[in-house]
């Protein structure tokens, strides 16, 4: 019963972000090349990463419902005396804003909600998990753009990876777009990004 309860109220908190057939118009989009990537970014400036996302718990149980959400993101890394900030906005297809994070260079985490609750957490990850049920890796998100990981599966034939292990995710990436997968307690949690910028 408290399990159902739990999951009535994250399924409620999805509602209220995207509604799930917003996903589909998502992947209409998904067909449009974005621009080219600007290079030559200074290592201490800020950086900056936009475009579209789509998250997608695929259930594993009997009645195999699942939760989904779609929008559009900014991820905002700039530099400070004590070290690196992180901002995101997550915004509706629409051009809602549904929720606006930021992580201070000592690890404190904030996110507002589009009906104005205020979430604190050790971590953006945490607070956005606290906010949706769902773990996404946005603190790895930096390195990852920037070809760190944790271990490299495979190469393209550029010699930039292509599939990549980090934190408990597999991640693919083909030109502009990243598909993320790990486990999930109920299932499979799948998350695509497509890049603008």
């Amino acid at each position: 019963m408290h399990r159902r309860a739990i999951d009535s109220t994250r399924r409620a908190a999805l509602a209220r972000l995207v509604p799930p057939a917003v996903v589909a118009l998502l992947a209409a989009c998904a067909s449009v090349p974005p621009p080219a990537p600007t290079a030559g970014v200074a290592a201490d400036a800020a950086r900056e990463w936009a475009g579209r996302f789509s998250v997608r718990v695929e259930a594993s149980g009997e009645d195999g419902r699942q939760d989904a959400a779609a929008g559009r993101f900014t991820l905002l890394s700039s530099p400070t005396p004590a070290g690196r900030s992180l901002s995101l906005e997550l915004v509706s297809p629409f051009g809602q804003t549904l929720a606006e994070g930021r992580r201070t260079p000592d690890g404190r985490a904030s996110l507002e909600l589009a009906d104005g609750r205020r979430l604190q957490a050790d971590s953006l990850d945490r607070v956005l998990e606290q906010a949706l049920g769902w773990p996404l890796p946005i603190e790895r998100l930096p390195d990852w753009l920037d070809d760190r990981f944790e271990r490299v599966l495979e190469r393209a034939p550029d010699g930039r990876p292509s599939v990549a292990q980090d934190s408990g995710w597999r991640i693919e990436r083909e030109p502009r777009r990243w598909t993320l997968a790990r486990p999930h307690p109920q299932g499979r949690l799948r998350v695509v990004l497509l890049l603008d910028r």
